[in-house]
């Protein structure tokens, strides 16, 4: 399934960046995201919670980065197993950070994920549900944490 995504942020996009380029800083802002284990300089052990209607899943597996610092863009690629039989999920997305002209930042996301199991019985309707639920609430994460570290380097 794919699904596409954005958003626009009054921050700066160098700032914009250096966030969603560290890979802990990103989970912390995922809903129900973690990290547990770095693996290698790209490459991560950890786990997500997601809820769909009633449902709550759990699963844990991997998650790798391939950043490009020049044309500020990532493909992130994670590979997940559902605990208590839930099924897999395996995602790849694709994102850019963009200078907007006049200030602010620009964000696109393009995922290609594919879920087997319950959550994929549930239906792409639900699916995408969620997914801009999660991202309303990363979006809001993210926009705190640069407030705050705006207001940190004024001090």
């Amino acid at each position: 399934m794919k699904i596409e995504e954005g958003f626009t942020i009054d921050a700066p996009a160098d700032e914009v960046w250096a966030l969603l380029s560290d890979p802990q800083r990103v989970a912390q802002l995922l809903p129900g995201a973690e990290i547990t284990e770095r693996i290698d300089d790209t490459t991560y052990k950890g786990g997500i919670v997601v809820k769909v209607g009633p449902l709550v899943a759990t699963y844990g597996g991997t998650v790798s980065f391939e950043l490009d610092e020049d044309d500020r863009s990532a493909v992130v690629r994670a590979r997940g197993q559902g605990k208590a039989g839930l099924g897999t999920a395996d995602m790849t997305m694709n994102s850019r950070v963009v200078a907007l002209d006049g200030g602010g930042t620009e964000v696109t996301m393009d995922s290609d994920v594919i879920v087997t199991g319950i959550l994929a019985q549930l239906g792409r309707g639900m699916t995408q549900v969620v997914s801009k639920k999660m991202l309303q609430e990363f979006v809001a994460r993210l926009t705190t944490a640069l407030a705050s570290e705006a207001k940190e380097a004024e001090a």
